[in-house]
């Protein structure tokens, strides 16, 4: 977890990469059965008109599940790169208004 500057908000960087990682562990598996049902028609167990059906209420249920899945990931993403900006923003009004420092400061001794 990264924590945010002077504040008490955290990335919880561990829940987006369950999240993912479970994503995407399902979305093998979906494309497994799809597999399965190609495999199971040649074996003579599903008729191609079943395995199509099969694989067809499979596309549908990954789809549906996808879409839970990143509405859910949008709203992370969003909050987390809205912090994040503010954050730079910080940073970068910080780094304007720092003082310049001499080239004498600087180790800066070019010859004329």
């Amino acid at each position: 977890m990264i924590t945010n500057m002077k504040t008490t908000r955290i990335f919880d960087l561990t829940e987006k990469a369950r999240i993912y990682h479970a994503l995407a562990q399902m979305s093998s598996s979906f494309s497994s059965i799809i597999r399965y049902c190609a495999d199971l028609e040649q074996a003579g167990a599903l008729t191609p008109k079943a395995k199509n059906r099969f694989q067809a209420f499979t596309v549908e249920v990954q789809g549906e599940l996808n879409l839970e899945i990143l509405e859910h990931v949008e709203r992370i993403e969003m909050e987390d790169w809205a912090r994040g900006g503010k954050v730079r923003e910080k940073w970068e009004k910080y780094l304007q208004n720092e003082p310049k420092q001499s080239s004498k400061k600087l180790g800066n001794t070019s010859h004329k």
